[in-house]
C-alpha cells in the first residue's frame, strides 16, 4: 500500500514538530494511548529514553507512529491541534494568527481521501491534477415536487429544468466565498455523487487563498448525531474548534456575516427538524437541543447574516422549506467523457484505464451508473488489477492443468451486474489491500483467493451484520462499542472497510472513536452479503444482530431454535427470509434500502457468488434455491416473487423501477421479453386511445438501458406528457431517431428535450415532434438548445402552430447552425412574413437541403417568391403550396 497523506505530512514537518511540540509530549502520549494509536509497549520504549531529553523522545514517537501506519498518524495530527489549543496563552496570539492556524487545521482535516491508496502517486504532493471536474446546475430555490423521485433519476440531467443555470465548481466557490452573501445554499446529489468531496475541495481552496474575507466552519451531521445532551451553539463550536476558542465569541457577536457554516450530510441527521414549532432562539449562549440549533441557524434566527451551505441526498432535501433556500445546486454527475477522463487519471497505467473503460462502456447499465463518481472509484478498485481477480477462468485459462469445475465455467471474464462489480470490489480489497496480505505475486494471491476468502469469512460476516443493523436503524456512524459487540476491534480488514473519525469529549478530556463505511453502498452490499450468507446457511439474519458477548442462555436457546428450523421447513423459511428482505425496499419510500434489495437478489445468482468462491460454505444449499447450473441459474422462486411485486397495483412507480433493477441483478431472462412486450404495445397503439393511457415510463427507461442495439425510439401517440418524458430522460440521448409525434408535450416537454439536446452524450440525428403542442414558446426553447447541438440533422415539427414568430426563431437558428439538413414545417400557420424571414436566413445558410412547408398560410405571391428563391438554390429542395 502507498504511504498515506498523514504519514507523509509528519515526515515533511518532522523538524518543526520536534521543535514546537516536544514540550507537550506527556499529554500527547496519554491521549494517543487512550485512543489506541500507540500501545503500552510503545509508551515504555519512548519514556525509556527520557534521559536523553524531550526532543529525542518526540523523535522516537514520530518513528513509532510512522511504523504504526496511516491511522495512527491521522490520529496524531487530529490530536495535535487540540493539545496545542489547551496550552496556548489566549493573550499572546492576535486574531489573524488564530485564523491562519484555523485555515491550516481545516485544510489538514479536509484533505482529499484515497481510502485504499489505489493511485500510483501521493495525494499530499499534488492532489488537484487528478480531480475530474464535475458539472452543477443552479437555480433560485427549489421545487419540492421534484425531490421525491427515486435517486437513480437524479443522475445526469433529471432534476434540471428550463430555469436552471449550468455552472462548475469555481462558480460555486465564488458565490459562497468571494461574494458578499448570506442565507442558505443547498447542494443536492445522490449517494456517491461527490458532495463531501466538493466540501473538502471548497475548504482546501479557501485555506490556500488569501483573497476571501470569509471564515469557514464545517460540521458534519454525522458528528452532530453524537450529541445527545442539550448544548449551546457557542459551546458546540468552541468544542469543535478549540484553537478558535479565544477569539470565536468575539467574531460571532461582532461579525457573523463573515462566517460560512458548512453542514454536510443532512440526509444522515437522525433528529427531526420542526421548522414550525421549534422555539425561536437568537442567543448563541442558550442551551438547547442540537436539532433546535440547526433549525434556528437555517431560519436565520441564530447568527443572522451567516451564510450556510447544506449538502443532502435528494430524498432529504424537503426537510428544509423551499422558502428558506436562496440557491439550490444539483450535482449532475459525470458525462461519458468525464468518466473516461476519471479512469485515465486514477488508474495506475493507460493500459489499465483502457481496460476498465472498455468493460464499462460495453455495458449500458454500468455506463449509466458511472455517472456517479463514487461508483467510478469502486469500479476502478474492482477492475484495476486487470480484471483477472474477477473470475477463476481468467486466472487459469492459459494453464494446461486447470482444474475448473463446471460451475466455475459459468463465469465470463467481465462482470455484468452491479452485484458482480461489488463482489469484485470486496475480493480486490481482501486480496490486494488488506495490510499483511500484500506478499506474493499477483498470480499467487489469485490462486489462494478461495482460502483467503474462507479465512476472512467470519470477519466479513461480522462487518455485514453490523452494516445490516445500521441500515435497519438508519445509522451510518458506529462507535467502538458497536465494533466490540461484533468482535471487530482490531481486525485489519475492518480497518480497510471502515473509516475512523475522532470526537473529543471535553468533559473528560478524552477522545471517542467513531467509524463509518468507506461508502454507503459498501455498507448496503456487506449487509446483503451477510443476509444471504445467513439465509443460505439456514439461520435467521436478524438473530445475528445481537451483541456477541453475554446472554449465553439466550444465545444457546436461539441456536437450538435455529437448528430446529433447519430440519423443519428449510425451503419455506429461506423463501420467507428473502421475501422479508425485499419487503424492506417496498416499505422504505426514501429508497435507502433499494440497493440492499438489489444486492440480495444479485447474490442469489450462483454466478455472482462464485466470484467470492470460498466465502460461501462448500456445497451451497442448492435445494433451497432450486437452481440449475445452466442455462437458467436464477432461482425460479425469486423471479416469481419479483414478478408478483411488479404486478401489484399498490406499488409506486419508484418502487416498480427498483423491482426492475432487482430483476436485472437476478439476471431475469424475461426482461428482454418485457421490453419486447413494451415495443409491441407501443407499435400497436392507436392515436385515438392516447388520452386514456397510464404508462410507467420509468420502467420503460430502465428496460431501454438493457438494449444495446435499439437505435430508433418511436413513442408516437402514447399520451406521453412532459413528466413522462422527464422520466425517460436518462436514455433519450442514446437513440439516433427519436419520434414523439401526437403527444401533449407543450413547452414543458420542449424544456426536457432541450436537456436531451444539450447532453454531451447526445446521439440524436432525427428528432420528430409532429403535433406535440410546442407552439411558438416551445420552439424558442428548442432553438436555443439546437444552437449548441451538433448531432440533429432532421427536424420534423409539423402541426405545432409556431406562426411567424416561430419562423423567426428558426431563421435565427439557420444563420449559425451548420448541422441541420432537413426541416419539415407543414401546417404551422406561417404566412408570407415568416417566409421572407426564412429566405433571408437561407441566404447565409448553405447546409440545409430540404425545407417542406405545405399547408401554411401563404398567398399566391408568397408561394411564387419561395419557388423563385428555390430556383436560385439548386441544392435546396423547397416544397410549398397555397
Amino acid at each position: 500500500m502507498a504511504v498515506g497523506v498523514s504519514c507523509t505530512e509528519i515526515q515533511q514537518h518532522r523538524v518543526e514538530l520536534v521543535e514546537n511540540y516536544s514540550k507537550h509530549l506527556t499529554r500527547l502520549l496519554d491521549v494517543l494511548f487512550n485512543v489506541g494509536a500507540v500501545t503500552e509497549e510503545d509508551l515504555s520504549f519512548i519514556r525509556g529514553s527520557a534521559v536523553r531529553g524531550e526532543r529525542e523522545c518526540m523523535r522516537l514517537l514520530l518513528d513509532v507512529l510512522n511504523g504504526r501506519g496511516e491511522e495512527s498518524c491521522r490520529a496524531f495530527l487530529y490530536i495535535l491541534q487540540s493539545v496545542q489549543g489547551e496550552t496556548t496563552n489566549p493573550g499572546q496570539p492576535n486574531q489573524l494568527e488564530h485564523l491562519k492556524k484555523h485555515k491550516d487545521i481545516l485544510a489538514r482535516q479536509h484533505s482529499l481521501v484515497d481510502y485504499l491508496s489505489i493511485r500510483g502517486h501521493n495525494l499530499g504532493q499534488d492532489e488537484t491534477w487528478y480531480l475530474t471536474d464535475i458539472t452543477f446546475s443552479r437555480q433560485a430555490g427549489y421545487a419540492s415536487t421534484s425531490q421525491f423521485r427515486h435517486e437513480s433519476t437524479g443522475v445526469g440531467d433529471a432534476f434540471r429544468t428550463r430555469t436552471d443555470e449550468i455552472c462548475v465548481f469555481r462558480d460555486v466557490y465564488e458565490n459562497l466565498l468571494s461574494k458578499p452573501s448570506s442565507g442558505v445554499n443547498m447542494l443536492s446529489g445522490v449517494a456517491g455523487s461527490g458532495k463531501t468531496t466538493v466540501v473538502r475541495r471548497l475548504v482546501r481552496e479557501w485555506a490556500a487563498e488569501n483573497t476571501s474575507t470569509k471564515i469557514v466552519l464545517s460540521l458534519a451531521f454525522r458528528e452532530l448525531n453524537l450529541i445527545t445532551q442539550e448544548q449551546s451553539l457557542q459551546d458546540l463550536l468552541s468544542d469543535h474548534y478549540i484553537h478558535l476558542k479565544p477569539v470565536l465569541n468575539e467574531l460571532l457577536s461582532s461579525k457573523p456575516s463573515r462566517f460560512l457554516l458548512i453542514l454536510d450530510g443532512l440526509d444522515e441527521f437522525c433528529y427531526p427538524l420542526n421548522f414550525e414549532h421549534t422555539p425561536k432562539c437568537s442567543n448563541p449562549e442558550r442551551v438547547q437541543p442540537v436539532q433546535s440549533i440547526v433549525v434556528n441557524l437555517i431560519k436565520g434566527i441564530l447568527l443572522p447574516g451567516v451564510s450556510i451551505f447544506l449538502t443532502s441526498r435528494p430524498h432529504a432535501v424537503s426537510k428544509v422549506p423551499p422558502v428558506l433556500v436562496s440557491h439550490f445546486y444539483s450535482l449532475l454527475g459525470f458525462s461519458s467523457a468525464q468518466q473516461k477522463q476519471y479512469f485515465e487519471q486514477n488508474c495506475s497505467s493507460p493500459e489499465a484505464a483502457a481496460a476498465v473503460w472498455a468493460s464499462v462502456s460495453s455495458h449500458k447499465p454500468l455506463l449509466l451508473m458511472c455517472h456517479i463518481p463514487a461508483f467510478c472509484w469502486i469500479v476502478s478498485t474492482a477492475l484495476l488489477d486487470g480484471g483477472s481477480c474477477l473470475c477463476p477462468d481468467s486466472v487459469n485459462a492459459n494453464q494446461p492443468n486447470s482444474s475448473l469445475g463446471p460451475s466455475e465455467l459459468l463465469l465470463s471474464s467481465k462482470p455484468v451486474t452491479i452485484t458482480e462489480i461489488y463482489c469484485c470490489f470486496v475480493k480486490s480489497i481482501v486480496l490486494f489491500h488488506v495490510q499483511g496480505r500484500c506478499e506474493g505475486s499477483h498470480h499467487t494471491r489469485l490462486q489462494h483467493a478461495p482460502h483467503v476468502l474462507g479465512e476472512m469469512q467470519p470477519i466479513l460476516k461480522s462487518l455485514g451484520a453490523m452494516a445490516f443493523r445500521g441500515l435497519l436503524e438508519r445509522r451510518f456512524i458506529f462507535e467502538s462499542a458497536d465494533l466490540s459487540s461484533f468482535n471487530l476491534d482490531s481486525t485489519k480488514i475492518s480497518q480497510v472497510f471502515l473509516f475512523e473519525i475522532l470526537k473529543e469529549d471535553r468533559a473528560s478530556l478524552t477522545f471517542e472513536k467513531g467509524f463509518h463505511f468507506i461508502h454507503t453502498s459498501v455498507q448496503e452490499f456487506l449487509a446483503a452479503l451477510y443476509y444471504v450468507l445467513q439465509s443460505l446457511s439456514g439461520s435467521d439474519p436478524f438473530l445475528g444482530l445481537q451483541p456477541s458477548t453475554g446472554q449465553y442462555l439466550q444465545s444457546a436457546f436461539k441456536q437450538i431454535a435455529s437448528a430446529f428450523n433447519k430440519f423443519s421447513r428449510p425451503r419455506r423459511l429461506f423463501r420467507r427470509r428473502i421475501k422479508k428482505a425485499l419487503r424492506c425496499g417496498v416499505h422504505h419510500q426514501s429508497g435507502h434500502m433499494d440497493l440492499f434489495c438489489r444486492f440480495v437478489c444479485g447474490l442469489l445468482v450462483p454466478r455472482a457468488r462464485l466470484i467470492l468462491n470460498g466465502f460461501f460454505p462448500d456445497g451451497p444449499k442448492m435445494h433451497l434455491l432450486r437452481c440449475q447450473p445452466s442455462p437458467d441459474p436464477t432461482p425460479p422462486f425469486l423471479l416469481h416473487l419479483l414478478h408478483s411485486q411488479l404486478q401489484s397495483s399498490t406499488l409506486s412507480p419508484e418502487r416498480q423501477v427498483n423491482v426492475c433493477h432487482c430483476l436485472y441483478e437476478a439476471q431475469d431472462p424475461g426482461l428482454s421479453q418485457r421490453l419486447q412486450g413494451w415495443m409491441k404495445v407501443l407499435s400497436q397503439q392507436a392515436p385515438g386511445q392516447s388520452g386514456s393511457l397510464n404508462r410507467d415510463w420509468s420502467e420503460l427507461a430502465f428496460l431501454l438501458q438493457l438494449s444495446s442495439d435499439l437505435q430508433v425510439l418511436n413513442l408516437d401517440a402514447q399520451g406521453l406528457d412532459a413528466d413522462g418524458l422527464r422520466r425517460l430522460l436518462p436514455v433519450l440521448p442514446l437513440f439516433s431517431t427519436l419520434s414523439l409525434g401526437q403527444n401533449p408535450l407543450g413547452s414543458e416537454g420542449a424544456s426536457v428535450l432541450s436537456l436531451v439536446l444539450r447532453n454531451p452524450d447526445c446521439r440524436i440525428q432525427r428528432l420528430w415532434v409532429v403535433a406535440t403542442g410546442l407552439g411558438c414558446e416551445g420552439l424558442k426553447i428548442l432553438v436555443e438548445a439546437l444552437k449548441e447541438n451538433r448531432t440533429v440533422t432532421d427536424l420534423r415539427m409539423a402541426i405545432n402552430k409556431i406562426g411567424d414568430d416561430g419562423a423567426g426563431y428558426l431563421a435565427e437558428l439557420l444563420r449559425t447552425n451548420c448541422t441541420l439538413t432537413d426541416i419539415r414545417l407543414r401546417d404551422n400557420l406561417v404566412t408570407d412574413k415568416g417566409a421572407e424571414v426564412l429566405m433571408a436566413a437561407l441566404k447565409e445558410n448553405t447546409t440545409l437541403e430540404y425545407l417542406w412547408m405545405f399547408d401554411n398560410k401563404f398567398t399566391k405571391d408568397g408561394v411564387k417568391k419561395l419557388k423563385e428563391f428555390a430556383n436560385t438554390r439548386p441544392n435546396l429542395d423547397i416544397k410549398v403550396c397555397v
